[in-house]
């Protein structure tokens, strides 16, 4: 192995110069070391620059630091000028202090990593999303109810509403009714007035019978009127529905002023008045 007398870097025997420093190497066996006076690293002892510090030596001599080569307990007799400065000693038990306190750390941090804390901006987000959340559901449950009570409104404003429909029809079929007597009224009046005759004894014998109104031939017929469905022959029966004038509707027969008719859309059968309906034709 060689080594670099610059920056004391190893490299293979194959090479004769370093990369880094272009400096050639020599073998690592015949090469002495020293300490460095600012760090105490290893370096080589023709070495004018550390390569762990960086630090530059001068001409002057340095700080001597005891080598490898000394025996432990050899110590040689310490002249005043070889005494090591108190600044020295400061900076080396610094140093010592210090690569400790590095490799604590480093190995400690290793074993035994730390687990990650939640900042307390995350605590406080979260609490502000909590309380987002909070009002959005009570906003959700206002608004749910208001609903509610919009849908029970409505359910009764419908209610009104159908029995509402149910006094106009109601009140539709009275004034179709009344309608129908003012005409017969008005049509009865129009009639010239019958002449006086003197007064006849009374007869006792029964009255003629009235004249039975033709039966209306079973077919279409069409309404030449508005005109309202009877549940039965008669004004006063529970009314069905009521059509409108150029209507037509089957007769399957019919009862003195009365027309029977059927639904083709499968409702129940009822009864309209002659007077309101004409014949169109035969069912075939």
């Amino acid at each position: 192995m060689k080594q670099c007398p610059e920056c004391s870097t190893q490299y293979e025997d194959d090479l004769a110069f370093c990369p880094k420093d272009g400096r050639a190497l020599i073998a690592k066996t015949i090469m002495s070391a020293r300490l460095c006076p600012q760090c105490a690293n290893s370096i080589s002892a023709d070495a004018v620059k550390c390569p762990y510090c960086n630090a530059d030596f001068g001409p002057t001599p340095d700080t001597q630091w005891p080598t490898r080569e000394e025996p432990a307990l050899q110590a040689k007799p310490l002249r005043v000028r070889d005494k090591i400065s108190t600044v020295s000693l400061a900076v080396f038990g610094i140093g010592v202090i210090v690569f400790a306190a590095g490799l604590f750390l480093v190995f400690g941090q290793w074993q035994h990593p730390e687990l990650p804390v939640a900042p307390q901006d995350n605590t406080k987000d979260f609490q502000q999303r909590d309380q987002k959340i909070q009002s959005l559901e009570s906003e959700l449950n206002r608004v749910r109810q208001e609903l509610t009570e919009r849908s029970d409104e409505a359910s009764e404003l419908k209610t009104k509403l159908d029995e509402t429909q149910k006094d106009l029809v109601t009140m539709q079929q009275r004034l179709a009714i009344a309608n129908r007597e003012v005409e017969r009224v008005a049509s009865s009046r129009a009639q010239p007035p019958a002449v006086s005759t003197p007064p006849r004894p009374a007869d006792t014998s029964p009255p003629p019978p009235a004249p039975s109104r033709r039966a209306a031939p079973p077919g279409t017929y069409e309404t030449i009127r508005s005109t309202t469905v009877y549940e039965g022959p008669s004004g006063s029966s529970r009314v069905l529905t009521k059509i409108t004038k150029g209507t037509r509707v089957e007769v399957v027969r019919s009862s003195g002023d009365w027309l029977e008719v059927r639904s083709k859309h499968g409702n129940p059968p009822g009864f309209v008045r002659a007077d309101d309906a004409m014949f169109v034709s035969r069912t075939n």
